[in-house]
């Protein structure tokens, strides 16, 4: 009986943080951004504005999150950027131009990838670019 109660809990609870794991998918920040993922550690969307207009909303948002820049490489259809955070953590962001104009980016926070603060990224990205009426 003992046996029983405690395999049933078991269960229950494993499930339970199975499900709570497989919730990750969230509504994108607004109408501006599309096909959100996370994937090996990159958190990747498409952005409704131009190349140009991604990158000052980028550097933007870096600065109001008080991110040191170490590297930037522009490209032709491509931007590379490095940033240091307060904790000393790695911030990489990577834009290119699409075919139709628009920005594919990918975020990632730390060697191994931090979603939530990838999300939180590309939210305040999404925020600059909708203040400045892009």
């Amino acid at each position: 009986m003992y046996k029983r109660g405690f395999i049933s809990q078991f269960a229950l609870l494993s499930s339970l943080f199975f499900l709570s794991a497989c919730v990750s998918k969230t509504g994108a920040p607004s109408h501006n951004v599309s096909n959100e993922r996370f994937l090996l550690g990159s958190y990747s969307a498409i952005l409704a504005s131009n190349l140009f207009d991604t990158d000052k909303a980028i550097r933007a948002t870096a600065a109001r999150a008080k991110l040191v820049e170490e590297v930037r490489r522009n490209k032709y259809n491509n931007i590379e950027y490095v940033y240091r955070d307060f904790y000393d953590n790695k911030v990489f962001f990577k834009v290119w131009e699409t075919e139709d104009k628009q920005s594919r980016i990918e975020i990632k926070v730390g060697k191994l990838g931090d979603k939530r603060s990838s999300q939180e990224l590309l939210i305040a990205i999404d925020e600059e670019l909708r203040a400045s009426g892009r």
